[in-house]
């Protein structure tokens, strides 16, 4: 007992000294901030109002909330359009720019610079997340552009469910766009840019949820196997991506399961199933069901690339599935309502050489009719995923390894 009480008092070395207090503290800046509270004479008062608080971040924070028609004009560096300011150029503060007008672009501003010290608030991930938000909205997308390359640079090798030749940034929809750039700031990795990122992961999950009557299939209301109209292959791939960094984001703060995968929250996990269950009441994995969403006089290049983009989201959906589990209370690793190999109606996709191949679609189309027997043969169910799934599956053997 003599030991530890010991060492709790070395621990614990800054007294506070004002009479009768016996606050004490591990660090010096943490008394210093303490003794605040005693001493009036060091507080910072509002110039607005009547208000005082105890730092001068305090102080600026507040004008910010509740005086923001008294706040300074922006400074010089605080001019930078969103465009110079991510391209580290400097901006010549006109509505467009020099630099934003020779290269034909939208030209945005950018909020007033940030102290330092405030960027790390609530308040303060919420202006940024807003900012990049916005801009990803307009119709030159630079912003988000170094985002969007660190994507397919470092995120895309690992999980390529995405046709990088076809993908298109002023076309393609927000929520895709959103997500990768969501990405893109985490694999940033600074601390400023984790936040962001989760700020944004957060916003999109709700968007979501809310919109879940819009793509998601309940069993009751539509019949499997139904492809009357196009499958939203953009929000289901946006839905992988939120559930992929909830993941990420899970490994933080989480440990393992003794089955090695990593528990998602309630929330996450009920999205994954929901995706899952919906994906397999269209029949989104069946061969047959993937060349039927498109007319017979379809060029070939669009069908093989809407095809092999089908079976690479399916295949990172199942690796998404065989890496985590329901929830950290749940002691028996559960994966009900997960993909199996048993639900992919395929083969495995043809090779990366030619999924990563940047060419325009109708030139491929040729290429493609003179490469077909390159290609593998998905018609016969013997050589499609699920069939491998009887020789792999044993329901008299209960270990869980596929």
């Amino acid at each position: 007992m003599s030991s530890q009480s010991t060492i709790g008092s070395a621990l614990s070395s800054f007294r506070c000294v004002y009479p009768g207090c016996r606050s004490s503290y591990q660090r010096r800046e943490h008394l210093n901030r303490h003794l605040t509270r005693h001493n009036q004479d060091q507080r910072f008062c509002c110039p607005h109002c009547t208000s005082t608080l105890a730092r001068s971040d305090l102080l600026r924070r507040h004008v910010r909330n509740y005086h923001p028609d008294r706040r300074p004009p922006p400074s010089r560096t605080q001019k930078a359009c969103s465009n110079c300011h991510v391209r580290k150029e400097r901006c010549d503060g006109g509505s467009p720019c020099g630099r934003c007008e020779r290269r034909g672009v939208a030209c945005s501003r950018l909020s007033p610079e940030i102290p330092q010290e405030d960027r790390n608030t609530p308040e303060t991930h919420e202006l940024l997340t807003t900012d990049l938000v916005a801009s990803m909205s307009n119709a030159s997308r630079w912003v988000g552009q170094d985002f969007i390359d660190i994507y397919f640079n470092d995120f895309h090798p690992v999980w390529p469910f995405l046709h990088r030749g076809t993908f298109n940034l002023p076309k393609e929809p927000c929520i895709l766009l959103q997500s990768m750039l969501m990405i893109g700031l985490w694999i940033k990795g600074d601390r400023e840019a984790r936040n962001t990122a989760m700020n944004l992961h957060q916003r999109l999950l709700s968007a979501i949820q809310v919109q879940k009557d819009q793509w998601y299939v309940a069993e009751s209301t539509q019949p499997r196997n139904n492809n009357n109209k196009p499958w939203p292959m953009a929000t289901y791939q946006s839905i992988l991506l939120q559930l992929i960094f909830a993941l990420l984001a899970a490994k933080q703060e989480t440990m393992f399961d003794l089955n090695l995968r990593c528990p998602l929250s309630s929330s996450a996990y009920e999205l994954l199933t929901s995706l899952v269950a919906t994906c397999r009441r269209l029949g989104l994995f069946s061969y047959p069901n993937m060349l039927a969403q498109h007319d017979p006089t379809a060029p070939v290049a669009l069908v093989w690339v809407s095809v092999e983009e089908t079976k690479r989201f399916g295949l990172a959906l199942y690796k998404l599935c065989r890496a985590c589990s329901q929830t950290s209370t749940d002691r028996t690793g559960s994966t009900s309502g997960l993909l199996t190999l048993a639900d992919l109606d395929f083969c495995i996709p043809d090779s990366d050489e030619r999924w990563n191949a940047s060419s325009d679609v109708a030139a491929e189309g040729g290429r493609l009719m003179g490469l077909q027997q390159a290609c593998r043969d998905n018609r016969s169910p013997s050589s499609w995923i699920s069939h491998a799934s009887v020789h792999l599956h044993d329901a008299r053997v209960n270990l869980d390894w596929i």
